[in-house]
């Protein structure tokens, strides 16, 4: 059967439908609410007001929708709404957030960057906590860059923590030195030598 696209509506009714939705988005049920935050990913004007959602909405399935749809919005806009939910005092709140900025990758790079010098230590762990997901050649310079500069020595743990899941062999010198200026640190030393033997095993796999 051949695909059949729906016709195209007017510029008014476009905005009827958009307008329909931001209502329902505000004052409806947990369903209408949920399906109008998927429904908006399709206006990227409306990442504002997905985000405003974010800070009052109580159902997790709502809130994931929304996250979901300024995931697919993307760009760095989105990104930034999202990155203001990485201080929230909600534990949901913040792994929605994380959970989006993985989805956005490169839309991401500059603001990730920012969180990564954020003076709020558990701010810049889970910004570590971000590049796992991430495609090896964006994670790996953010984690070289942090093993090589941090001074908290949680931050450090979380990037070796990440480094021996995604790490590549670029960031052996930085854990070397790491381990270094951490030698009083018995459980960071342990931990960078397993992503340093994890490294040298991929690495000696890929060749």
């Amino acid at each position: 059967m051949p695909l059949i696209r729906p016709a195209a509506g007017t510029p008014d009714t476009i905005s009827e439908t958009l307008d329909s939705r931001r209502d329902k988005l505000a004052s409806g049920g947990v369903d209408e609410r949920r399906h109008a935050a998927r429904a908006l990913a399709r206006d990227p004007a409306a990442a504002p007001l997905l985000a405003a959602c974010l800070e009052s909405e109580p159902d997790p399935r709502v809130r994931d929708a929304l996250f979901a749809s300024l995931s697919d919005i993307g760009g760095p806009q989105a990104a930034e709404l999202v990155a203001a939910f990485i201080r929230s005092d909600d534990a949901g709140l913040r792994g929605g957030a994380i959970e989006a900025l993985k989805h956005l990758e490169t839309d991401a790079v500059a603001v990730l960057d920012a969180l990564m010098s954020d003076p709020d230590t558990d701010v810049r762990i889970l910004a570590v906590e971000v590049t796992r997901a991430w495609p090896r050649e964006l994670a790996n310079p953010r984690l070289r860059r942090v093993l090589e500069l941090e001074s908290h020595v949680n931050v450090c743990a979380a990037a070796v923590d990440v480094a021996t899941e995604v790490g590549i062999e670029d960031l052996l010198p930085a854990l070397d030195g790491l381990r270094e200026r951490f030698a009083d640190e018995p459980f960071l030393v342990f931990a960078i030598d397993i992503a340093c033997t994890r490294i040298r095993g991929d690495e000696a796999q890929a060749t």
